[in-house]
């Protein structure tokens, strides 16, 4: 191989081969008066989403941008590569996070939330946890790479998680409310109070479906990895699924 191939092959090795070892972050704080919002949609391209119930006269979110660079300056100087927004449409706020492809700097933009307990959510995120405190209301969630989960969570919930465990721990499910909860490769467990009323139906390919420390349960099939029945008289309904993991419903402490 002559000299000026080799030159071109070792710089386009190097080219690919870029160290991003320092990390910029940005803070950002927006609020909208919670009194014109029921209802929260968000979608990231990257980044972790917390929503915690909080009863104030409005929604905050602080965002946080960052991302990796050669350098402190370098890094500093692609934060702006992050795109995020937000409108409204009727009492529906919208926000979104979008970052560059491919997302060699590990673009990244986190959204931690505080809003009404009876905010409806709609929530994705690409690259991701998404975990939910006290929220009262209807939620789904949708994460490609990442965990999700609740505490103390109230109403119908439907989660869809690709590559991460759901632990959904829920306060209360009402009659004719839903617990959905679907991971393709991770554990499904959803945490119910001991006098809950559900209909269940939790299915795993490659784990074990479990019912665990209720007193009035029902199966009308009880298999290894598959479980139908009735906690209580099954008021609401819980369908769990994992392709790879153990499915349980279990009482919550």
């Amino acid at each position: 191989m002559n000299r000026p191939l080799v030159l071109l092959v070792v710089a386009l090795l190097a080219a690919g081969c870029v160290l991003y070892r320092y990390e910029a972050d940005s803070p950002e704080t927006r609020t909208w008066p919670s009194a014109n919002v029921a209802a929260v949609n968000l979608r990231l391209d990257n980044g972790a989403i917390t929503v915690t119930a909080q009863q104030d006269t409005v929604i905050t979110a602080l965002i946080t941008k960052s991302c990796k660079g050669t350098s402190q300056a370098d890094a500093e100087a692609h934060i702006a590569d992050i795109t995020t927004g937000d409108s409204t449409s009727g009492t529906t706020l919208y926000l979104w996070g979008k970052v560059p492809t491919p997302n060699t700097r590990s673009y990244n933009a986190e959204h931690e939330i505080t809003a009404p307990a009876a905010t409806a959510l709609t929530l994705l995120t690409v690259n991701g946890a998404v975990v939910l405190n006290n929220m009262a209301a209807a939620a789904v969630v949708t994460a490609t790479n990442g965990a999700v989960g609740t505490t103390a969570h109230s109403g119908s919930i439907a989660v869809e998680a690709v590559n991460g465990a759901i632990d959904c721990d829920v306060a209360a499910l009402d009659t004719a409310e839903t617990a959905a909860l679907h991971s393709a490769n991770g554990r499904v467990t959803l945490y119910l109070p001991a006098d809950a009323s559900v209909a269940f139906d939790i299915l795993t390919t490659n784990g074990n479906a479990k019912v665990e420390g209720f007193t009035n349960v029902n199966y009308s099939l009880s298999e290894a990895k598959h479980k139908v029945g009735t906690i209580g008289s099954g008021a609401a309904v819980a369908t769990l699924r994992s392709e790879n993991g153990n499915v349980t419903i279990q009482v919550r402490q």
